[in-house]
């Protein structure tokens, strides 16, 4: 059920120690933060650090953070916000409901989906009405995220009810446009769990509901648990389009690519980045394989990883599915030397990286920066490539960032201490010190440009023409005193890579649908065509150009083995 107010209270409430986290799986996405150890369905709380300066004066700035992983798990409980409360901003983290309990949805008003969404928005009312209590401007407020939360905070800038409530975004790892993002088949998952517990004997909603209240969460939970660890989120719960539902109740009535390409999303600031190693979070998951040796690491690359991404970006085992797994594996799979594990792991980190948050934090930016309505969007763009934090030592050993390293510095130097017991090189420190003047001074004006404090290059707004970011880093070998700022190198093969997933495969999908509907269309019988000749001649034409393009990718596939060969003889 959607969320309601609380009903207040007449008693000192003592806020000294964190609510529990709201109900998700044993086995976590990202262990190493901090377990979840103590969780309730009671968990729509905040947590809300703030200073004895701006509770004197009481305009502070805001930062409302949204944190969670795939809209699986989390628990805001698991980030002080007291280092960077200290930057002098008001720090609010907000728990708020996850996977099944959060977006059950049977696409009806009984069951209607987007309830941790609405646990969000539900937290931001009660900040504009009450966060001056504590010292902070409700005329000021960034709302930021990182990773399921960063998509989340997409979601609130494309839903038409949340004008007002804030005023600059932060996003961190995530994008409305990644498939883990949002469902394209809301009802599915639901019901799949439904059925798994007995209680999908009808199609009536109330009845299906009615029968889950009588199961308890962890028999809930561990249904839900069998679907993902099955390794098909395409079937999971998670946000959705709610168009189905009264104009009234909608919160996110249009897909979110399409309202961001036609511009209907709060015209906001925005700072957004990724790390270099993102696919961190989805390898470590995969444990036993990785102490495997190299054969049997890459025939599970190509029977279950690759199929799996391909499912999860819309394709089904159409025409077009074995050229582009073959132009996968030659991408991903054959550059990696024969017998080398270390390398074939390396190559697996950047295809679950491309696929799952490089490619789609490029597409969001463009469309952030520049939509169809022709009004110029301020966005500051980043990427995290600071070494050193090894977050997944446990089951990986690679170097870079790996998917939230970023916020051990945004929020060290405590979360660095209580995540890996040690604290910050002099290095560190000072991009830690760094990241946090620059956040906050965003959260305060909303403007990197020129970058403030003298930490390096100056920090311009992205535009799709330069594509410009800058890149977050120190180097150990360099003194103290160093930039946090770094212009970005080129590098043609990760650009290559990026258009291979927003560009090449989108296109192929589609050939993959028209295929569908011809094999369709051959299958009906008893049907008189002898009128149907316009339509003929354009499914002649489209089958036509179907074939021109798998000619063109053969063709890009053998030119591009030919100069990796050339590029192998110039070595030697």
């Amino acid at each position: 059920m959607a969320p309601e107010r609380h009903e207040g209270w007449d008693r000192v409430l003592f806020a000294g120690s964190f609510a529990p986290a709201c109900s998700q799986p044993v086995q976590q996405l990202m262990p190493n933060l901090a377990p979840v150890s103590q969780q309730d369905e009671d968990c729509l709380y905040l947590n809300i650090w703030t200073t004895e300066i701006a509770l004197n004066y009481r305009n502070a700035p805001v930062v409302v953070f949204l944190e969670g992983e795939g809209f699986i798990s989390g628990s805001p409980n698991r980030f002080p916000g007291q280092d960077l409360a200290a930057e002098g901003v008001v720090v609010v983290s907000v728990g708020y409901r996850m996977n099944v309990f959060g977006f059950l949805c049977l696409e009806d008003t009984e069951v209607r989906g987007n309830m941790g969404l609405l646990d969000q928005y539900l937290a931001m009312l009660w900040v504009r009405e009450n966060i001056d209590k504590f010292g902070g401007d409700h005329r000021s407020v960034t709302l930021m995220g990182h990773s399921a939360g960063a998509a989340s905070v997409l979601f609130h800038m494309i839903s038409p009810r949340t004008t007002g409530l804030f005023h600059r975004a932060i996003l961190m790892s995530g994008s409305i446009t990644s498939p883990w993002a949002h469902s394209q088949n809301p009802s599915n998952a639901s019901r799949a769990i439904a059925r798994s517990l007995g209680c999908h004997t009808t199609n009536n909603s109330k009845v299906i509901v009615a029968c889950l209240r009588n199961k308890s969460t962890s028999e809930i939970l561990r249904a839900y648990e069998a679907q993902y660890m099955n390794g098909n989120w395409s079937v999971l719960a998670l946000p959705v389009v709610d168009s189905f539902l009264p104009e009234i109740e909608q919160y996110l009535p249009k897909e979110p690519e399409e309202a961001l390409r036609s511009g209907l999303f709060l015209k906001v600031p925005i700072l957004t980045g990724i790390t270099s190693h993102e696919g961190s979070i989805a390898v470590s998951q995969l444990g036993d394989l990785l102490s495997q040796g190299f054969l049997q690491m890459r025939q599970f690359i190509l029977s279950s990883v690759i199929p799996s991404i391909l499912n999860r970006y819309g394709f089904t085992n159409h025409h077009t599915f074995p050229t582009i797994v073959a132009l996968l594996e030659w991408q991903y799979v054959d550059s990696a030397p024969h017998g080398d594990s270390s390398a074939l792991l390396t190559h697996l980190l950047d295809m679950y990286s491309d696929a799952q948050f490089k490619a789609p934090h490029e597409k969001q930016l463009k469309l952030l920066s520049h939509s169809s309505s022709d009004q110029v969007n301020f966005v500051y763009a980043y990427r995290f490539e600071q070494q050193g934090v090894d977050m997944y030592a446990k089951t990986l050993n690679v170097t870079g960032s790996a998917h939230g390293t970023e916020l051990l510095f945004l929020f060290g130097p405590t979360l660095m201490q209580q995540v890996m017991g040690r604290r910050f090189t002099p290095t560190e420190d000072r991009l830690s010190t760094g990241m946090k003047r620059l956040w906050s001074e965003f959260i305060r004006q909303g403007n990197l440009s020129p970058s403030p404090y003298g930490y390096g290059v100056t920090w311009r707004r992205y535009t799709p023409e330069e594509g410009n970011y800058i890149i977050l880093k120190t180097d150990s070998t360099q003194p103290p005193q160093q930039p946090v700022l770094w212009a970005p190198s080129s590098n043609a093969n990760a650009k290559y890579q990026i258009r291979l997933w927003n560009d090449l495969l989108p296109k192929f999908r589609n050939v993959s649908n028209a295929f569908a509907l011809k094999n369709f269309r051959t299958n009906i019988t008893g049907l008189n065509l002898s009128n149907d000749q316009p339509y003929r001649n354009a499914m002649y034409t489209l089958i036509a150009f179907v074939i021109v393009l798998l000619i063109l990718l053969i063709v890009c596939v053998v030119l591009l083995k030919r100069r990796a060969k050339e590029r192998e003889r110039d070595l030697f």
